[in-house]
């Protein structure tokens, strides 16, 4: 049984060179961040158009994209680049730290650690390792809403990128139709709220559609830097009605006063640093318009009813 186990885990080894030895060159691509929302999509987009994937992150079991190789590595530590780096033309970046909530102890993941100082130590490592091209996921809105803290990292970092010597892309990207589950939650118990009038417009993009897009301008290879938004321009109190129609709950959304939301991003701070600039984001954001040129055609409504289903299925 034993030697059985050691031969299929040889055959698989060698199965997956195969692959990766087969596959055209400039088609071997590194994916950081591949346990995540837009990873995931990336991944399985890759994989459609032929491309070996090996999917780097720090939580091997959230993987659900079939990718080609899944590699244990953390932007935090330098000493996994080598091997995550070996045999690859592109790296495709789309890890940072979670733009939601966390807990005290997780503040060494701040936005300035991961997205600015670990993609920094990333890139560095890919110059060394003379990939040809690094790609980069970066939230929309940076000329728009200010520099706070979260954009300022995802910034700084495409800064660096581009005054590299590096072959890059900079892809930026409204917000992800999951990025509003929270809101669709909320909307479950008859419950939602617009920070201000709720009158500030943006186009949310299907991951499937994103990732779409920016395999389409990585392979186009005559752009530097795109925006990509979805197909359908919303009000923030609007997107809250269609959570709310999705539970098929009266249409009621309340408002938050800019103020207070101000006051709230503040007391944050007393839960953790991480956690203030998140309050900081998720307000500037709330309350600015964030219209990027159009692509796909999914509808966030599509969606909603489609987290609706799961979610009473699994009730």
């Amino acid at each position: 049984m034993t030697t059985q186990r050691r031969r299929s885990r040889a055959q698989s080894q060698r199965e997956t060179a195969e692959r990766a030895g087969d596959t055209a060159r400039g088609k071997r691509v590194l994916l950081v961040g591949a346990s995540g929302v837009i990873g995931g999509a990336l991944a399985d987009e890759l994989k459609r158009r032929g491309y070996w994937v090996r999917g780097m992150t720090r939580t091997p079991a959230s993987v659900t994209a079939d990718v080609d190789e899944v590699y244990v590595g953390d932007l935090l530590d330098p000493k996994t680049f080598p091997n995550a780096l070996r045999q690859v033309d592109v790296v495709i970046s789309s890890a940072g730290a979670p733009p939601r909530f966390l807990g005290m102890r997780e503040g060494r993941y701040s936005f300035r650690a991961i997205d600015d100082q670990g993609n920094r130590a990333l890139l560095n490592a890919a110059q060394e390792a003379k990939v040809r091209r690094f790609a980069y996921v970066s939230p929309f809105g940076g000329r728009y809403v200010g520099m706070n803290e979260y954009i300022r990292a995802h910034e700084s970092f495409a800064t660096a990128l581009k005054t590299s010597r590096m072959d890059y892309l900079v892809v930026r990207a409204t917000p992800v139709f999951p990025a509003f589950d929270p809101l669709l939650r909320s909307a479950r118990k008859g419950r939602a709220r617009v920070i201000g009038d709720g009158s500030a417009q943006v186009n949310p993009v299907h991951p499937v559609d994103l990732a779409g897009a920016f395999i389409d301008t990585l392979e186009a290879g005559d752009e530097r830097e795109v925006d990509i938004g979805g197909p359908e321009v919303l009000t923030r109190r609007e997107i809250a009605e269609l959570a709310l129609e999705a539970w098929e709950r009266e249409p009621k959304v309340r408002s938050l006063p800019v103020p207070f939301a101000m006051v709230w991003a503040r007391l944050s701070q007393l839960r953790g640093g991480h956690n203030k600039m998140v309050s900081a984001a998720l307000t500037a954001f709330a309350v600015t318009d964030l219209v990027a040129p159009e692509h796909g055609t999914r509808l966030l409504a599509d969606y909603f009813a489609e987290r609706v289903a799961e979610l009473r299925a699994d009730a």
